[in-house]
């Protein structure tokens, strides 16, 4: 008798499952699969077994790459890129007869069918058990968190150079002003001295000076301070 392969593939999760399973039935039709099982555990975890030849399970793996089975969050017909392929391998035949959906309410009866029955590998059964998503949504999930983190990123940094620049400018826009207006006063002290002497220069460039040190803020030594209020006190 010529052998068999057996497939075990985990579907993460069904929008829509009356469609899924619908498609799957059409496309093991198309192929002439006619022995497999579809079977659920609690909410978690749902496993597709196919016994068919290694041609017929490389075809139907590639019409889960190429072709809508489910619908996304907003009803858009869509291919499931979730599956885990858990294992393959040949047998020289395997009890499972037909095509029928079925709930399993264990991991011991899991067990029991797919590994002491059906051949399928312990390995692959773990696999499926450890975590209660696809590993192939697992690793999408981790690669988008790492992206929004990267773009995220991204985005502060230019901001950052964006404000950087917006105050660099105001701190050459206030130079600038103060420049402008101590030039605008030299000029106006020297106009206003032109034709004199060199006594009437140095007064110019004094006053210059008087008015510049106007604009800084007084300082009054603590020393001062304190002698104005001990006169106030012996008064």
């Amino acid at each position: 008798m010529t052998d068999v392969e057996i497939m075990i593939v985990r579907i993460d999760h069904f929008y829509d499952r009356a469609k899924y399973v619908s498609i799957v039935r059409a496309w093991m039709q198309e192929l002439k699969i006619v022995n497999g099982r579809l079977i659920a555990m609690g909410s978690d975890l749902h496993l597709l077994f196919i016994v068919a030849t290694e041609l017929q399970n490389s075809k139907l793996l590639n019409f889960y790459r190429t072709r809508d089975i489910d619908v996304n969050s907003r009803g858009e017909l869509c291919i499931d890129r979730f599956i885990d392929v858990l294992g393959r391998r040949k047998v020289a035949t395997c009890s499972c007869k037909g095509f029928l959906e079925m709930n399993v309410l264990s991991p011991m009866l899991l067990q029991k069918l797919l590994v002491h029955e059906w051949q399928v590998e312990q390995e692959w059964l773990d696999a499926a058990l450890t975590t209660k998503r696809t590993k192939s949504f697992l690793e999408w999930k981790e690669a988008a968190k790492a992206t929004r983190k990267e773009r995220r990123k991204k985005e502060g940094k230019e901001k950052y150079e964006v404000k950087k620049m917006k105050l660099e400018e105001a701190q050459k826009d206030d130079k600038e002003t103060s420049v402008e207006s101590t030039a605008e006063l030299v000029n106006s002290e020297t106009e206003s001295g032109t034709g004199g002497d060199n006594s009437e220069g140095q007064t110019v460039g004094m006053s210059i000076e008087k008015q510049l040190m106007k604009r800084k803020p007084k300082q009054v030594s603590s020393r001062s301070q304190r002698k104005k209020r001990s006169k106030l006190m012996n008064i």
